[in-house]
């Protein structure tokens, strides 16, 4: 395999049940013109030996045709799908790893454990928090808060701020900073594992269960009393969203949070490209970094 533009079969969030009978296993095969497949995280929903078994039935019907990059979610942890692609012929489990397909690369980024907590929940801080404001502007204050919030964790990241600084601009009190630096030093420990996998490599692609932070598809879906309603938050990673800024990232494919979405970047040609397929997600993405190509279809 060695094209300049590949077409990739991505799956999102299929969350498969042993019992269910909402889907035909016997069915899923991949179209003859595909290069590769990606299965980006809660393949199954409960990571049981049943749901291993499953997955790797699911898997048997797609390699050895194409290969598959199966990258953990947090109903599939690691180190779940190494497990399930033991015995699957062209299938490799990434986390923290990279495989080549032709002359691209992917990077897989996914899950260690069951239960995803933000790194820095921005409820737990009263600057942060959008609900502070009128529900009408609730939105609006989401994003102005996001992107506020990325740029101050990205000058920490880069080493022309420090945490007391950052904590400071952004308002943060005295009695929340242990909370905020607890927050920035995770921050700061995932973006330089991912980026010890993204430096020296160029156009690529970076499979992932959660959403970068900051994206249309990342926000939180509750609704209710002051306490619980988290609607129009973000909820993605921080790490990951200043790792795809930094580093020569074509495009990236995440899950988790079952909001399709496509978001082009400001680079060239719309790089780098953010695309969620969603609950049940299944498309067709043809990419082409050379050429400056990505398109897909949604099934």
């Amino acid at each position: 395999m060695d094209v300049a533009v590949m077409r990739l079969l991505v799956f999102g969030d299929l969350h498969l049940k042993p019992a269910a009978d909402d889907y035909d296993l016997a069915a899923v095969s991949p179209p003859a013109d595909v290069d590769a497949a990606l299965v980006l995280g809660d393949l199954t929903h409960r990571a049981g030996d049943d749901d291993a078994e499953l997955a790797r039935r699911f898997i048997g019907r797609l390699a050895p045709d194409v290969p598959v990059v199966y990258v953990p979610g947090n109903h599939d942890p690691a180190p779940m799908p190494r497990e399930v692609v033991d015995t699957a012929l062209g299938a490799t489990a990434e986390h923290l790893s990279a495989r080549t397909l032709g002359n691209l690369t992917v990077v897989g980024w996914g899950c260690e454990r069951r239960s995803l907590a933000p790194s820095l929940p921005q409820t737990d801080f009263d600057a942060l928090d959008p609900r502070t404001a009128p529900r009408e502007d609730r939105r609006h204050a989401a994003d102005r808060l996001a992107d506020d919030l990325l740029d101050a964790c990205h000058r920490v990241v880069s080493g022309a701020a420090s945490t007391e600084e950052v904590a400071a601009s952004l308002g943060i009190a005295d009695e929340e900073a242990v909370a905020f630096h607890r927050g920035m030093a995770e921050i700061e420990t995932t973006y330089e594992r991912l980026s010890d996998r993204l430096r020296r490599r160029s156009d690529v692609l970076l499979a992932t269960h959660v959403p970068p932070f900051g994206t249309s598809f990342d926000r939180h879906h509750a609704v209710g009393t002051r306490e619980t309603d988290r609607e129009h938050l973000h909820t993605g990673s921080i790490a990951l969203a200043l790792a795809v800024r930094d580093h020569d990232v074509f495009a990236a494919f995440s899950g988790h949070s079952h909001a399709f979405g496509y978001d082009p970047g400001d680079g060239d040609g719309g790089r780098p490209h953010l695309l969620n397929l969603g609950f049940r997600g299944v498309g067709v993405v043809t990419v082409g970094p050379a050429r400056g190509e990505f398109a897909f279809t949604r099934w």
